[in-house]
C-alpha cells in the first residue's frame, strides 16, 4: 500500500513541472509585454529563481474616488506579485520574499477606512511573507495589484464597495431544469450544493450518498452503506454532466452515487419532487452533479494531503486499523480557445469503529476500502458561439478488508449487535476479487451553438460502463442452499440528447425548450460458483471458482423521450412553464433458464409508451420574495432484472407474464415561498403525491437468500420541508433545516392504507450549523443532526420495532496557512453511541444488518493551490 502511494505521489510530482516546462518560455515572453499592472485573481508565473528579500518598511490607506488604495512601500527593489484567495468576505493576498519591517509596530492595522471595509490588516505570516487582508462588509472586495520601483498598490474597485451588494438580492443560477435560470424563477423545491460544502463533508467520507444525506432536505438519513438513497420516499435520477447513472437493474442500491469522488464535482443541484425532465426513475427528484470546470486564462495546480483516524471510547482512540489517508492533484489552465483539466484522486479508507471502541459490524460498509477517480476535461471555443467538449471520468472502488459478517449472531435468540469477524489467516479466493468493488466510467461528447438561427442548441452523446462484484463468497449451505457463489454485474449505456432552446421574442420573456433523449442499456449478472469439495478439504480457507451461472439473463432497454417544455414570463412578476414528455420503453431478452429451479422461460420483447405532463407558476411579490405551485408527474419502471432472475411461479414467458404496461407514474402537487435577500435566504414547502401502482420492495424474513418481493399498489408521499441560512454579520452564519414526511400503501387495495417503512420514508430531520470567523482566515463551524422517532409504521405492524432518535454533531475549522489551508474536522464531537435508522428498520429481520454507527472521528488535511 506505501508502495502504491509513493508511485502515485512521485507520478502526481512530475506533471506539473512537465506542464510548466512546456509553457514557461511563452509564459515569459508574454510577460515581458505586458504592463506590471495585473488582475488580483493572477498568479506570479516568472521562475522561481532565488530572491533578494525585500522589506516594507511603510504601509499606507487612502481613500480614493473609486474606493481604498493600499500601499505597501519599499526603501529599495520591487516586491514580487502576490498569490491572491478569498475566504467569506475577506480578500487576502500573500507576497514572498518580502518582510514587515515598520518603526514603531509588528504589523499594520486599520479599522473601517471607508464605508464597505471594515478591516485592513498586513503583518509577517512566515520567514520572508507578508499577508494583506481587507475584509469587505457585504462581501470580499475586488483589488487590481500594481507594481512599481519601491511600492505595491492594491486598489479596490468602488463597485463592491458602495453598499451595492449589502442592497441587492443574491442571484442563484440553477441548470438542473435543462437551461440556465435564476433560483428564484424556477417552481420547485431546489437544493443547490457548492464545491466548498462538498469538500467540507468530504473529509470524513468520499461516500456521496453519506454527504447528500447531511445536506439535503427530503433525503434519507445517513447509512454508513451503499444502500437505497430516497427523496422524499420515492428513487431519485442522478445525472453527471448529463450522463444517467441510474440503470434499471440498481434501483434498490446507490450505485448510482457510487460513481464519482468528490473532488472531481464542481456542484450538485437537487429537485425535490417527481419530474420527468431527464427521463425515468426521478419519482422522488433530480440530482444534477456538475464536474469541475477549468480555470480561466492561467495554469492553476491544486494538491492536498489528509489523514483521518479514529478517536471514540474504548481502545479505537487514533488505533491503527482506522487512519486512512487522502490524496488529490488537480491541474487546469487555459490556452487561447483551447481550456482543459485533470483531477486525480485516491483514498484509502480505514476501519470504522463506534463509541465503544468496537469495529462497526456493517457488513456492507465502505471501511477498508480503495477508491480512485480520474476526470479529463477538454474543451474547444470553435468561435464566439460554438463550444466543443470531451469529458471523461473513470472512479474504482474496491475493498481490501481482513473482517466479513459474522452470520452466526443470526441464530442467538433476541435482537443483536451486528459484528465482523476476522478472516481465518491463510484464506484465499482464486479467480476472483475477494472485496467488493464498483468500476463507472463516463465519456461524453458535447456540442453547444449559442445561436443557430436564433436558437441555443446543446447536444450529447455518451457512453457509461459500470461493473460491480467481488467480496468473500457466500456459503449457502449452511442455510439450506447448494453452492458457494458471488455475483458479478455489467451494465453498458449509451446514447445521446438534443435539445433546443428558440426564443418568442427578442426580449426572451418567452422560449420554448424542446428535444430528444435516447438511452440504450445492455445489463447481464452471472453467478461465480466455488468449489466446495477444495472449500472443506482446506478447513474453510481455500475458495476456488470453478464455474460460471446465469443468475439474471442479459436484457436491454431501450428508452426514447421526446420533451417540449414552454417559459414565459409574464411582466416583472410572474412566470409560468409547462411542458409534456413522450416516453417509449422497450425490453428484450433471450430464452434463458433460471439459476433456482431450472425453469425454462421464454424471451420476448415488451414495449409501453406513455406520456407525462408538468405546469407551475412563480410570482414575485418583491425582487427578493415569491410564491410558487407547481403539478409534476414522474415515472420509473420496476426492477425488470430482479423479476427475471428469481420469477414467480406460474412466469414462463417474456411477453406473457411480465406486465410492464404500467410503469410507476407519480403525481406530485407542491406549494411553496422562498425569499432570497443578501444577508438571508429562506424556504417553506408542503408537496403530496399520489400512485396508483407504486412501486415497493419488501424482504422476505431473515433476507431469504437476499429476496425480496414487489408490491404494486396505491401509494401517497406527503410532507413539509423548510430552510434557513443567515448571515447574521461578516463573521457569523447560522441556519438549518427541518423536514418531515410521511409515506402509505394500500397494498391489499380495500381503502385501508398503512405506512411504508423507515428505509423508504425518513423519521423527522432536522439540521442546523452555526459558523465563525474567529480570525481573518480562521474558519470555525458546529453543525448538528438529529434523527427524529417513527412508530407509525411499527403501530402498522409493517415494522418489527419503533424506530428511535438520535443526535450527531460535526465540528470544522479552516485555517489560512503559508499560502494554502489546513483543514481539521471532528465527526460526531460527543462521541454519541446510536444505530443509524437503517440497521434499526433491519433490526428484527436480520441481526448481520443491526450495526452501529461510527463514534468519533477526526481528519485533518492540507491544501495549496498554485
Amino acid at each position: 500500500m506505501r508502495q502504491q502511494y509513493l508511485l502515485l505521489v512521485l507520478g502526481i510530482s512530475v506533471i506539473p513541472i512537465l506542464v510548466t516546462q512546456a509553457v514557461r518560455a511563452e509564459v515569459e515572453l508574454e510577460e515581458t509585454k505586458n504592463s506590471h499592472r495585473v488582475s488580483a485573481l493572477q498568479r506570479d508565473r516568472t521562475p522561481k529563481l532565488a530572491q533578494a528579500i525585500i522589506q516594507v518598511t511603510s504601509v499606507q490607506v487612502y481613500s480614493t474616488n473609486t474606493g481604498v488604495e493600499v500601499v505597501l512601500e519599499t526603501p529599495a527593489g520591487s516586491l514580487s506579485v502576490p498569490t491572491t484567495q478569498t475566504v467569506d468576505n475577506t480578500l487576502i493576498a500573500e507576497i514572498p520574499n518580502a518582510l514587515l519591517t515598520l518603526p514603531d509596530a509588528n504589523e499594520f492595522q486599520a479599522t473601517n477606512p471607508i464605508e464597505g471595509i471594515t478591516e485592513v490588516t498586513v503583518r509577517n505570516i512566515a520567514p520572508n511573507r507578508i499577508q494583506v487582508t481587507i475584509t469587505g462588509l457585504a462581501a470580499p472586495p475586488i483589488a487590481e495589484i500594481s507594481t512599481a520601483e519601491q511600492a505595491l498598490i492594491l486598489s479596490t474597485t468602488a463597485s463592491e464597495l458602495d453598499g451595492t451588494i449589502a442592497e441587492e438580492p443574491i442571484e442563484i443560477v440553477v441548470t438542473a431544469t435543462r437551461t440556465e435560470e435564476e433560483l428564484q424563477n424556477v417552481p420547485r423545491s431546489v437544493t443547490v450544493i457548492e464545491r466548498d460544502q462538498i469538500q467540507e463533508k468530504a473529509r470524513f467520507s468520499r461516500d456521496l450518498a453519506d454527504i447528500l444525506t447531511r445536506l439535503v432536505p427530503g433525503a434519507t438519513q445517513p447509512t454508513g452503506r451503499p444502500s437505497n438513497f430516497t427523496l422524499r420516499g420515492r428513487d431519485a435520477s442522478i445525472v453527471i454532466d448529463g450522463i444517467p447513472q441510474n440503470t434499471n437493474n440498481n434501483r434498490t442500491f446507490t450505485a448510482p452515487l457510487a460513481s464519482i469522488d468528490p473532488e472531481a464535482i464542481e456542484r450538485i443541484e437537487i429537485i425535490r419532487g417527481p419530474n420527468a425532465i431527464y427521463g425515468a426513475q426521478a419519482t422522488g427528484g433530480l440530482i444534477n452533479i456538475i464536474t469541475r470546470r477549468p480555470t480561466e486564462d492561467r495554469l492553476t495546480s491544486t494538491v492536498e494531503l489528509g489523514t483521518t483516524a479514529a478517536a471514540g471510547g474504548g481502545n479505537s482512540f487514533l488505533v491503527g486499523d482506522s487512519f486512512g489517508y487522502n490524496l488529490q492533484y488537480s491541474i487546469s489552465g487555459t490556452e487561447g480557445a483551447v481550456d482543459w483539466l485533470g483531477s486525480l484522486s485516491s483514498t484509502w479508507t480505514g476501519g470504522f469503529f463506534d463509541a465503544q471502541g468496537d469495529r462497526v459490524g456493517n457488513n456492507f460498509g465502505l471501511d477498508d476500502t480503495n477508491t480512485f477517480d480520474g476526470l479529463v476535461k477538454l474543451g474547444v471555443n470553435l468561435d464566439e458561439q460554438q463550444r466543443l467538449q470531451l469529458t471523461f471520468n473513470h472512479y474504482n472502488l474496491s475493498q481490501d478488508s481482513d473482517f466479513i459478517s459474522d452470520e452466526s449472531i443470526a441464530d442467538i435468540p433476541g435482537i443483536q449487535t451486528a459484528r465482523l469477524r476476522r478472516l481465518a489467516p491463510g484464506t484465499t479466493v482464486i479467480g476472483s476479487d475477494a472485496g467488493y468493488f464498483f468500476t463507472t466510467t463516463n465519456t461524453t461528447l458535447s456540442y453547444s451553438h449559442e445561436n443557430l438561427l436564433g436558437s441555443r442548441v446543446q447536444s450529447q452523446l455518451f457512453y457509461r460502463l459500470f461493473k460491480n462484484g467481488g467480496g468473500i463468497p457466500y456459503d449457502e449451505r449452511p442455510f439450506g442452499g447448494t453452492i458457494i457463489s458471488n455475483s458479478r454485474g455489467k451494465t453498458e449505456q449509451w446514447g445521446g440528447r438534443v435539445q433546443i432552446e428558440t426564443p418568442f421574442n427578442s426580449e426572451r420573456t418567452a422560449s420554448l425548450l424542446w428535444g430528444v433523449d435516447y438511452i440504450r442499456e445492455d445489463i447481464s449478472q452471472n453467478f461465480e460458483i466455488f468449489d466446495p469439495e477444495e472449500l472443506d478439504a482446506s478447513g474453510g480457507l481455500i475458495y476456488r471458482k470453478v464455474d460460471e451461472a446465469l443468475f439474471m439473463p442479459p436484457y436491454t432497454l431501450d428508452d426514447l423521450g421526446i420533451f417540449a417544455q414552454l417559459q414565459w414570463q409574464i411582466g416583472d412578476r410572474l412566470t409560468l412553464n409547462s411542458g409534456a414528455r413522450y416516453v417509449n420503453l422497450t425490453i428484450n431478452t433471450e430464452d434463458y433458464t433460471t439459476f433456482d429451479d431450472g425453469r425454462d422461460v421464454e424471451g420476448g420483447t415488451l414495449n409501453t409508451d406513455d406520456v407525462v405532463f408538468n405546469a407551475g407558476a412563480v410570482y414575485n411579490f418583491t425582487d427578493e420574495l415569491s410564491v410558487f405551485a407547481s403539478f409534476a408527474q414522474g415515472f420509473s419502471l420496476p426492477d425488470v432484472g430482479r423479476i427475471l432472475r428469481r420469477p414467480p411461479e406460474g412466469f414462463t414467458s417474456l411477453e406473457a407474464d411480465l406486465d410492464i404496461t404500467s410503469p410507476q407514474k407519480v403525481d406530485n402537487y407542491e406549494l411553496g415561498i422562498r425569499g432570497v435577500w443578501n444577508s438571508l435566504q429562506v424556504s417553506l414547502a408542503g408537496f403530496y403525491n399520489y400512485s396508483s401502482l407504486g412501486l415497493d420492495l419488501v424482504p422476505l424474513p431473515g433476507l431469504q437468500g437476499g429476496a425480496y418481493r414487489i408490491v404494486r399498489a396505491p401509494q401517497r408521499v406527503y410532507g413539509v420541508e423548510a430552510t434557513i441560512d443567515w448571515q447574521a454579520d461578516q463573521n457569523w452564519r447560522l441556519g438549518g433545516s427541518a423536514s418531515w414526511q410521511e409515506g402509505e400503501n394500500d397494498e391489499d387495495e380495500n381503502g385501508e392504507f398503512l405506512a411504508l417503512n423507515s428505509t423508504v420514508i425518513a423519521p423527522l430531520k432536522l439540521t442546523t450549523y452555526v459558523e465563525h470567523e474567529t480570525l481573518p482566515g480562521w474558519r470555525n463551524r458546529l453543525q448538528l443532526l438529529y434523527s427524529g422517532n417513527r412508530s407509525r409504521a411499527f403501530e402498522d405492524d409493517v415494522e418489527g420495532a419503533a424506530i428511535e432518535s438520535y443526535v450527531t454533531v460535526d465540528y470544522f475549522s479552516s485555517i489560512s496557512l503559508f499560502g494554502g489551508e489546513l483543514l481539521i474536522g471532528v465527526q460526531n464531537l460527543f462521541n454519541a453511541d446510536y444505530f443509524p435508522v437503517f440497521s434499526q428498520y433491519f433490526a428484527p429481520i436480520y441481526d448481520p444488518l443491526n450495526y452501529k454507527g461510527q463514534g468519533r472521528t477526526i481528519s485533518a488535511s492540507y491544501r495549496i493551490t498554485f
